[in-house]
């Protein structure tokens, strides 16, 4: 009875154990992923020229940095929002089975959606939209790319 009962605990506490994720490791997946950007246009809301181009791998590092996602809460936007400028971050592309390297070209992988006078962003990643409600220091530091 004994053996059975430890033979259900073991596989039960498995489980249970992985099932409980570190939010910081999820936040950390994020910064993993943006680190990988190679270039980032800022697009004010009212022209689809680039004012900016961050492309130094110092300066990209930074920004990603300074977003603070440890902070960012996944919420819904309110409608009082005005698009103030997006961010938008290209890559390379992956180089796939069979290739040796890339074209060198950079491709839009991820698209950062900034309001004015509230501290939402919203991320475009492939059709998939996620908006966040940001700290208003991460919100400050955003919006003074666009004045």
């Amino acid at each position: 009875m004994k053996k059975l009962l430890m033979l259900l605990l073991i596989p039960t506490k498995l489980l249970c154990g992985c099932h409980f994720n570190n939010e910081k490791e999820d936040v950390t997946e994020y910064y993993e992923e943006l680190s990988k950007t190679q270039k980032i246009e800022v697009l004010p809301a009212d022209t689809s020229v680039e004012t900016q181009i961050i492309a130094k791998s110092e300066e990209i590092s930074d920004f990603i940095f300074a977003l603070g996602m440890e902070h960012w809460e996944m919420k819904t936007l309110p409608k009082e929002s005005e698009l103030v400028g997006t961010f938008q971050l290209s890559q390379e592309e992956t180089i796939k089975f069979g290739e040796n390297q890339t074209d060198g070209e950079l491709y839009p992988v991820c698209e950062m959606i900034c309001y004015g006078d509230i501290p939402f962003v919203m991320l475009k990643v492939a059709d998939m939209k996620m908006t966040f409600k940001v700290s208003d220091t991460t919100m400050e530091y955003l919006a003074d790319y666009f004045r």
